[in-house]
C-alpha cells in the first residue's frame, strides 16, 4: 500500500515523492524541495501520509529524540526525505550448498544476493556477497588459513528465510 501511495503521490512517472525532512515531522507539504541526486525527477508530496501512523509515529520520534540528539543538525530545512524504499525479494531462491555456497548441481556457479533469492536489500545482499566470495577464496586456495568470516561454518544467506 505505501508503494501505491508513493508512486502516485510521485505522479505516475517514476519521480520519487519527497518532503523537507523539518515538513515531514511538521505533517506540512514542503512549498519547494532542494535539488536531489535522483535522476527520474522529484515531486513535493505529503510522505507523512504515505506510512501508517504507527510508522509514522517512530519515524519522527527516531529523527527528532535520536538522530537529531546524536548527529546535531540532521534534523535541518535541507534535508530532503524521499519515500518509500521498502524490502523486496526475489520469488524464487536458486539452491545452493550450505559448505561452498555453489549452486547445487553446477559447480563454480555461485548463486548471490537478491536476485538469487539469499538477500531483501541491498545491504543484506553485500553481506551475501561477502560471504560468497569468502566461500570463492577457501574453495580456490584452501591453503589460506583464515577467513573474512572465521566464526561461520554454514550459511544459507543473510535474508529473510520465505
Amino acid at each position: 500500500e505505501m508503494e501505491r501511495r508513493a508512486f502516485a503521490f510521485g505522479g505516475r512517472d517514476l519521480s520519487a515523492p519527497v518532503q523537507r525532512l523539518t515538513d515531514f515531522v511538521s505533517k506540512k507539504v514542503s512549498k519547494s524541495v532542494p535539488e536531489s541526486s535522483y535522476r527520474l525527477g522529484v515531486k513535493s508530496a505529503p510522505l507523512h501520509d504515505i506510512y501508517p501512523k504507527p510508522l509514522y509515529n517512530a519515524l519522527v520520534d527516531a529523527i527528532t529524540t535520536k538522530f537529531d540528539a546524536q548527529m546535531p543538525g540532521f534534523l535541518r530545512e535541507d534535508a530532503l526525505l524521499h519515500g518509500v524504499e521498502t524490502r523486496t525479494s526475489s520469488p524464487v531462491r536458486i539452491p545452493r550448498d550450505t559448505e561452498t555456497l555453489q549452486a547445487l548441481g553446477v559447480r563454480d556457479l555461485y548463486p548471490c544476493g537478491e536476485g538469487a533469492g539469499y538477500a531483501g536489500g541491498i545491504v543484506s545482499a553485500a553481506v551475501d556477497g561477502l560471504l560468497v566470495a569468502d566461500a570463492i577464496c577457501k574453495e580456490r586456495y584452501p591453503s589460506l588459513k583464515s577467513s573474512l568470516f572465521p566464526q561461520t561454518d554454514k550459511v544459507s544467506g543473510v535474508g529473510f528465510d520465505y
